[in-house]
């Protein structure tokens, strides 16, 4: 009897809340985890009410600017996984690098409420801004975008592209609660100094395709280094000129894409990246030799408007790393690549070394393994909103 009486207690404390006043529990709710709120607001009409006005988003994300020492919660994700016969099937459905988060600790975490998330053909995340993920089904011939917040698995499709082009640069934006996702082709060899691009806005709910001006002829977008948005505009690394492309969607005197200098020292072609860390433009890259001393540089752009680039760290490879890099790879004849820049902590890279994924502090020198039998060159550093972005329905 006695167990009984409790347990009727427990759901009368669980169910009935009306002794508790609006202050008191928006307060318990601004103490738990973003996800769990988000689930919270089945509980009840109130709860709902509550969590779904936009005075709890702000007050929520004030207390998480202002009570936590660390940054907004971020991660690696893998951006592609390819063909099976070349990937674990244990990897098949893992795309988080890291697992310091709890936002990103509870198992299954992945992309497969999305439609056509299939085991033989993983989905491609293609570019991330204010805590969306801009995802496609295929990574040539794309047509089937799709826009989702994985934390609280929120998810539109967008209308297919007006042409089939076999290899686009794809930049996204998400801003004021509405989005813009451009694309245009990766190269360009024909005599004409114009191209066209592809955007389309969740305002008008449709494609806009536009003749532009193109800075140079035959350039070719790096596709393996994510897009950067950075000071209103959209960063690509162009290969062949060795420049940054950029392309600014709101500037109303803007008549195409534009050339940006990398810096003038600079000596690798393949294996570099662009990022940003706590609010800085960084460009980061390893020197390409299979044999000997290979360098590792990170530049910081210290004049965004005239081009001028600061070199933060340089650091040689044959004398930098500790022992017990030994134990899992040979010190000699090893492969070594960037692959991201954490967006917190300046002194922090990520790097591709012997099969792993490794982490590598500038200022200590000291390598750590994060990943290993790492099968992926492609990651992209995914850093939640304070509160999460809701995503605008369709109208279309």
């Amino acid at each position: 009897m006695a167990e009984t009486s409790q347990k009727a207690l427990q759901q009368q404390i669980l169910i009935d809340d009306s002794s508790i006043p609006d202050w008191l529990l928006t307060e318990i709710l601004q103490r738990l985890p973003v996800k769990h709120i988000f689930k919270f607001k089945c509980v009840s009409k109130r709860w709902f009410i509550l969590i779904s006005d936009p005075f709890f988003a702000r007050l929520y994300s004030t207390r998480i600017n202002t009570s936590l020492s660390t940054s907004q919660p971020w991660n690696l994700l893998f951006r592609y996984l390819y063909e099976v016969r070349i990937v674990p099937s244990s990897m098949i459905d893992t795309r988080i690098a890291l697992k310091q988060s709890q936002d990103f600790a509870s198992p299954g975490f992945s992309l497969n409420f999305l439609p056509y998330s299939k085991h033989d053909c993983p989905i491609k995340i293609l570019a991330s801004s204010n805590g969306l993920l801009l995802c496609c089904e295929t990574f040539y011939w794309q047509k089937n975008y799709y826009i989702c917040n994985p934390l609280i698995q929120q998810w539109i499709a967008l209308p297919k592209p007006p042409k089939a082009i076999k290899s686009v640069a794809v930049g996204f934006i998400c801003k004021d609660g509405h989005y813009e996702v451009i694309r245009f082709p990766t190269a360009n060899y024909g005599p004409s100094n114009t191209l066209r691009l592809e955007t389309f806005s969740s305002e008008t709910g449709k494609w806009h395709c536009s003749i532009v001006n193109c800075p140079v002829l035959d350039y070719y977008i790096k596709t393996d280094s994510p897009v950067v948005h950075y000071n209103g505009s959209l960063h690509w690394l162009e290969f062949r000129h060795s420049k940054i492309i950029t392309y600014d969607p709101h500037n109303g005197t803007n008549t195409g894409l534009h050339l940006m200098n990398l810096p003038d020292d600079k000596q690798s072609e393949h294996l570099s990246l662009l990022g940003v860390s706590r609010g800085r433009f960084r460009y980061f890259e390893v020197t390409d030799t299979c044999f000997g001393p290979r360098d590792l540089r990170v530049w910081v752009l210290s004049d965004y408007d005239a081009q001028r680039w600061c070199l933060e760290y340089r650091i040689k490879f044959s004398g930098s790393w500790i022992d017990e890099v030994n134990e899992f790879i040979p010190k000699d004849n090893f492969y070594i690549f960037p692959l991201a820049l954490h967006p917190h902590e300046f002194d922090i890279v990520y790097l591709g070394y012997g099969g792993c994924l490794v982490s590598y502090n500038l200022g200590t020198r000291k390598l750590d393994v994060v990943h290993r039998n790492f099968y992926s060159h492609q990651l992209l550093a995914f850093v939640f909103s304070p509160w999460p972005t809701t995503i605008p329905q369709p109208f279309w």
